[in-house]
């Protein structure tokens, strides 16, 4: 999980990231992959899954997703940058 923190540091950092729901089902840019918090609504996941399906990128559930971002009341995540997605998907645990 620590390279997954670091990971998203570098990709807020960058400003590669969206933050929130409106914003992953909104943006006009190319999502990579979209992170949802394991304590988020089913409806927020549905949401997540079909954001992630419209862009053709992957959906994960992260445990803890608020401490990640370092942002309160954060559940749901886009990123931007498709080699940092695709080396979070490749630490996933």
């Amino acid at each position: 999980m620590q390279k997954i923190s670091s990971y998203i540091g570098f990709a807020i950092k960058a400003r590669k990231v969206v933050f929130g729901q409106s914003m992953v089902k909104h943006t006009p840019k190319q999502l990579h992959l979209v992170l949802v918090s394991d304590s988020a609504s089913e409806n927020l996941k549905d949401l997540a899954k079909l954001s992630a399906s419209k862009h053709g990128c992957e959906m994960l559930e992260i445990n803890d997703l608020e401490n990640l971002t370092h942002k309160k009341d954060i559940k749901i995540i886009g990123l931007l940058d498709e080699s940092l997605a695709k080396a979070i998907i490749n630490n996933k645990e």
